[in-house]
């Protein structure tokens, strides 16, 4: 889904639709912890979710790991 520029903030590309509730501000003096730490202390942003049934087909880390195993044989 496609976001919108507001106030000069750049697009949001994502796969639901929803509404960022949260910004993850440190981030931006140790962008380095979005790669050591994605699951704690990396997180980006906190959506609120527009449509609840968006989320139902998307896979979660695990099945997102055995999909990219899958497409390496």
């Amino acid at each position: 889904r496609r976001g919108r520029v507001d106030q000069g903030r750049p697009e949001l590309f994502a796969p639901i639709s929803g509404k960022v509730v949260e910004v993850n501000n440190p981030l931006s003096d140790t962008p380095e912890t979005i790669n050591e730490d994605p699951y704690e202390e990396g997180w980006m942003i906190q959506v609120e979710v527009a449509d609840p049934k968006e989320v139902e087909g998307m896979m979660d880390a695990k099945g997102y790991a055995k999909f990219v195993e899958d497409e390496k044989a």
